[in-house]
C-alpha cells in the first residue's frame, strides 16, 4: 500500500493505517525530540502528543510528496518550544544531566551518560535554528535537501548552519576538555 492510500485510510479513522503511520515515523521523531530535550519520558510524551495532534488534524493534512515526517517534526518542534517556555517560567532544573547517574552503573553506561551530557551542553550553545538542523540531520536522519524544504531555507544555508553548529559544539567540547585537564 502506498503512502497516499495509507493517509486516506487514516483520515477515515482506520486504526490499522494509523498504527502503520506510527510505526513508520515514531523512531525518527523520537530521536529528533530526545536529542533536543534529553529526557526519555518527556520525549515519549511529546512524540505521543505530536501523533495525537497530527491524527486529530489529518483532515487538514495535505501531503506534498514529502511524507508525513516533516509535518510531525513541525508539530514536535512547536511542542518542544512550548515546553521550553514553560520550563523557563518554572526555573530550569539542570539535574536532568544526572538523572541516570547511579553508583552501580557499568563503565559503558557511565561513558554514554557523560557523552550524552556533553552533547546536550554543547547544543545549548547553539541558536534555535542550529539546534533544529543538527537534530534533523543527525537524529532525524534527514538530508540537507529535506531539511531545507522543511525549514523553508536554501540547501546551502542549511549546510552552513550545520557546519557552524558543529564548530560551536566542537569549541564548547574542547573548552570543557581543557577545563577538566
Amino acid at each position: 500500500m502506498d503512502f497516499e492510500q495509507l493517509i486516506a485510510r487514516a483520515k477515515q479513522g482506520d486504526k490499522e493505517a494509523r498504527t502503520n503511520l506510527y510505526e513508520e515515523y515514531a523512531t525518527p521523531l523520537y530521536r529528533f525530540v530526545y536529542i533536543r530535550i534529553n529526557d526519555k519520558e518527556e520525549a515519549d510524551d511529546i512524540v505521543q502528543d505530536a501523533f495525537i495532534r497530527a491524527f486529530a488534524a489529518l483532515d487538514r493534512y495535505n501531503d506534498q510528496g514529502r511524507g508525513m515526517l516533516p509535518y510531525l517534526f513541525t508539530i514536535a518542534r512547536n511542542l518542544i518550544i512550548n515546553r521550553a517556555k514553560k520550563k523557563k517560567a518554572d526555573a530550569i532544573d539542570n539535574d536532568f544531566l544526572n538523572a541516570h547517574d547511579s553508583g552501580d552503573r557499568t563503565d559503558r553506561e557511565a561513558l554514554l551518560t557523560d557523552l550524552r551530557g556533553d552533547i546536550f551542553r554543547a547544543m545549548e550553545a547553539l541558536s534555535e535554528t542550529e539546534r533544529d538542523v543538527v537534530a534533523l540531520k543527525f537524529y532525524g536522519e534527514r538530508s540537507y535537501a529535506e531539511i531545507a524544504e522543511e525549514l523553508g531555507k536554501r540547501e546551502d544555508a542549511i549546510r552552513q548552519h550545520v557546519a557552524r553548529a558543529l564548530r560551536k559544539m566542537r569549541a564548547v567540547l574542547t573548552t570543557e576538555q581543557h577545563d577538566n585537564e
